[in-house]
């Protein structure tokens, strides 16, 4: 099924919807093909191939209701039962000025999407890849015993919206690499992970995945609890990516509105410090979030979420931009079809610095986290957080000693405002980036 096929299926359940007695309606197609290599001893350990179609209708009928539909089998015999089940759903609920379509003519640029070469290299060459992070694991360090679960995956996706007499679509790619590393010594165990994600095959490195997880491994054996203090601490760009992952749904304004978010209405206020500048754009190539328009066709705007510290944007639906009367931002996203748009990220980073990080490292006694445990139950409201962390602990910026079962707690947004030095080292894991972050200071305790 190509691109033109799924178009025509969002024209007609569209057209299906508005004879079926919709006032306007919007369709939503996409395809996944998908592939999954786990590899043991250089060998395949088990594959799973996948193809999954599936399209979700919203329709508009008296005076702003809007109901919704979904199928995996968008074949032509369900259009009109679909599109009724999507217009008795609408009669059920209260009409909303704020809900629209959009009716946008403009659709933004499919560069760097989609790597139709990456897609064509033979089973076995992408076998050899997740053979390849196997064997740097365990060629990095002799104390590395084991790696778990090496695995390449790709992901071939075509989607296409029709809403407001246009039908949009766009094809594109993402490829990733995974594996875990066990060292052992002295009868203890320790395991690091990494992995790397691109729309572009050529952009995955397999040596260096693999010598991350071994290295991340290796470094906390023999580690013991940390002091119990305030410190110093530098954050490397993965273990960052937690904390702006936590902070991400604070700039969603759907929960601003519906006071779930402590960013509501500071806009313009300097909340955090004046080196956070962090940007959404959905228009960077190659980046794996970028698209030429959001899950709603609107084409992505970039911009400054924060601004050297000062609260300058936040992520918009239709819906959402309407009720402020604001422009949208290009911030829909459905992840599965199967409910409504809700704002997230495109591609969400933390803009670097402007000199290296190693001037400002203070001379005294400083820590530095490998991994926090725990972070997915943040309390994204108020920010606070009590977290499992493991690292090292550096004197003058030299390794010290590794540390293990330490928790680090505090507050997010007062963390956020504590930032002192930013790397030059922006990193991408997927669609969210971070460098190198130094926090004034941080409390850890030992357990």
């Amino acid at each position: 099924m190509s691109t033109n096929d799924i178009e025509k299926i969002a024209a007609r359940m569209e057209e299906s919807a508005r004879a079926a007695g919709a006032d306007e309606a919007e369709c939503m197609v996409r395809r996944n093909h998908s592939l999954r290599i786990e590899v043991k001893d250089g060998k395949p350990e088990g594959v799973r191939r996948s193809v999954e179609t599936s399209a979700a209708l919203r329709v508009l009928v008296d005076g702003k209701r809007e109901g919704f539909a979904f199928t995996t089998a968008p074949d032509e015999s369900v259009y009109t039962e679909l599109a009724r089940d999507a217009i008795d759903a609408a009669r059920l609920l209260p009409p909303m000025e704020e809900n629209r379509f959009s009716s946008e003519r403009i659709m933004g640029s499919t560069e760097g999407l989609f790597d139709a070469q990456g897609l064509e290299v033979s089973f076995e060459n992408k076998m050899l890849l997740a053979a390849e992070a196997e064997s740097a694991v365990l060629g990095t360090d002799e104390r590395v015993k084991q790696a778990h679960k090496p695995s390449y995956q790709e992901l071939r996706r075509a989607t296409a919206i029709a809403s407001g007499g246009c039908v949009w679509s766009y094809e594109d790619s993402v490829f990733s690499l995974a594996v875990q590393a066990v060292a052992r010594s002295a009868g203890e165990s320790q395991a690091g992970y990494d992995f790397a994600v691109s729309r572009r095959l050529v952009d995955i490195e397999p040596g260096r995945v693999g010598q991350n997880a071994a290295r991340e491994a290796v470094d906390l054996l023999g580690g013991l609890p940390p002091d119990t203090g305030t410190f110093p601490a530098l954050f490397p760009p993965k273990v960052a990516l937690d904390l702006l992952g936590a902070l991400t749904s604070s700039f969603s304004a759907e929960e601003m509105q519906k006071g779930r978010s402590r960013l509501n209405g500071k806009r313009g206020e300097k909340l955090f410090s004046d080196v956070l500048t962090i940007c959404d754009d959905g228009a960077m190539p190659w980046k794996t979030g970028s698209a030429p328009f959001d899950d709603e066709r609107v084409a992505p705007v970039p911009r400054k979420l924060v601004d050297r510290g000062v609260i300058s944007g936040c992520m918009h639906t239709l819906k959402t931009a309407a009720r402020w009367s604001e422009a949208p931002t290009g911030s829909a996203s459905r992840g599965a079809l199967t409910g409504a748009p809700v704002p997230g990220p495109a591609n969400l980073y933390i803009q670097e610095g402007t000199g290296p990080i190693g001037g400002v490292l203070p001379s005294g006694v400083l820590v530095r986290f490998n991994s926090l445990m725990g972070t997915h139950m943040m309390d994204r409201v108020s920010g606070d957080f009590s977290l499992g962390a493991s690292g090292y602990i550096l004197h003058g910026g030299e390794p010290v000693r590794p540390f293990r079962n330490g928790t680090v707690s505090g507050n997010l947004f007062d963390l956020m405002a504590s930032l002192i030095g930013v790397g030059q080292d922006l990193t991408f894991y997927g669609s969210m980036g971070s460098p190198t972050l130094l926090f004034e200071s941080v409390i850890i305790s030992g357990s």
